[in-house]
């Protein structure tokens, strides 16, 4: 029975090169993938890209949004006058119960426009356009003058109730003018629900402030 032949010397050379040939390759490899990592990992992440305006801006629904925000604003000034005041325990109530509404709905109207591209309203601008009543912003109906919130920052006790509950109401009476028409012809569901909510809510404080007043 014979032996097996040793292998001969070239097959063993041969063998060697194809080994380090493919060492060679297998860290070219990682190399390659590390220093891809690397890059990707250092590269800056795309910017986000700006999603269009889509929501269209309907003129009515617009309108009533800038001036009843503009509207609550007043509302929410003299609110927090009375919250810093030596004030009944009932204008107190109130005047928490408007703060948080009126708030509240400013913030959902603010929202309304920024979803629409509509950009923040000049307080100079003629209001009420859209209910084809157009007037001055400072003659918007219930508005108080400037000479009226100063006096009311100026008062103190019931001097303070007083003047606070006679200029909510008018405030209210207004906003419930502006929102009646929102609520019969707004474009937008949306806009015709908030409306009508809005008309409840300040009949109802109404009511409530006159009997501050009748009882006062």
């Amino acid at each position: 029975m014979s032996t097996p032949a040793a292998p001969s010397s070239r097959g063993s050379g041969r063998l060697v090169a194809v080994l380090a040939v493919s060492a060679v390759l297998l860290v070219a490899i990682v190399f390659g993938a590390f220093r891809v990592g690397q890059s990707q990992a250092s590269e800056p992440a795309p910017a986000p890209v700006a999603v269009p305006i889509t929501l269209k801006p309907q003129p009515i629904d617009v309108g009533f949004a800038q001036d009843m925000a503009d509207h609550h604003d007043q509302a929410v000034q003299m609110a927090l006058l009375a919250l810093g005041r030596d004030t009944s325990q009932p204008v107190h109530t109130l005047a928490i119960e408007i703060l948080s509404s009126q708030r509240r709905e400013a913030g959902i109207f603010e929202q309304f426009l920024r979803d629409r591209g509509v950009p923040v309203a000049d307080k100079q601008r003629t209001v009420m356009e859209w209910m084809h009543e157009p007037i001055a912003h400072d003659q918007m109906p219930g508005l108080a003058t400037g000479e009226q919130i100063t006096a009311l920052t100026n008062a103190e006790g019931p001097a303070f109730d007083q003047q606070f509950v006679d200029l909510m109401i008018r405030h209210h009476e207004g906003g419930v003018h502006m929102a009646t028409y929102a609520a019969e012809h707004a474009e937008t569901q949306y806009i015709r629900d908030l409306a009508s909510r809005i008309v409840v809510a300040q009949q109802n404080e109404i009511t409530d402030l006159r009997q501050l007043t009748a009882t006062g």
